[in-house]
């Protein structure tokens, strides 16, 4: 071959390869492309600024809440009220083992088995009453609980809306949310409108 021959031919393989380089880059940057698009129309990630998001410290609530102060006095009241029936049971039963104790050594053996058996019936005379009482007690307590969720629930439905905030979360040391940013926190302001709502449905 020609010196010439040898040019042509160093200059067609130089074009081919420009071709290849070329159409492996072009190829390369379309499917870094599509991968892109796929990945923008597959993940899309939450804009904030279309949603209103608040949290509310529910312990804080329970403490300040005008409602929830109501609930708990009326608990307590409940608690004490069948603890009272119970001691005085119990009082009664304890006085009537002294006096059998006391007595004992010079009852005949009808009389002490008579009284005996009348400390056992006030013994289990105790069992069914606060058994019966603490029945009674945690019955009260979930048809109170069940009324503040219900109320409460009804008003912040209002106070939510009215607000404008998509979500209210409750906030409580142990619960399921672990962090909260501060400046979301409203608990103070919806302690206010609860306290205003429960006034007025009175």
């Amino acid at each position: 071959m020609t010196k010439s021959t040898h040019q042509i031919l160093y200059v067609i393989l130089f074009l081919l390869l420009a071709v290849l380089y070329l159409l492996h880059f072009s190829n390369s940057n379309n499917a870094e492309n599509i991968t892109a698009v796929e990945k923008q129309e597959t993940i899309q990630p939450l804009n904030e600024a279309t949603l209103n998001i608040a949290f509310v410290n529910s312990d804080t609530v329970s403490k300040y809440y005008e409602f929830a102060k109501k609930i708990q006095k009326s608990l307590t009241s409940k608690r004490s009220e069948a603890e009272g029936q119970i001691k005085s049971k119990y009082f009664a039963y304890e006085s009537l083992v002294q006096e059998f104790e006391k007595a004992s050594p010079i009852m005949g053996d009808r009389e002490r088995m008579e009284k005996a058996q009348k400390i056992r019936l006030l013994e289990q005379e105790i069992m069914q009453v606060e058994q019966q009482l603490s029945d009674q007690v945690s019955r009260q307590e979930l048809e109170l609980t069940q009324s503040y969720i219900e109320k409460t629930n009804d008003y912040m439905q209002e106070i939510g809306k009215t607000l404008g905030y998509d979500y209210v979360m409750s906030y409580r040391i142990g619960g399921a949310m672990l962090y909260a940013n501060e400046r979301h926190d409203i608990t103070t302001e919806i302690i206010k409108l609860l306290n205003e709502r429960y006034e007025s449905s009175k």
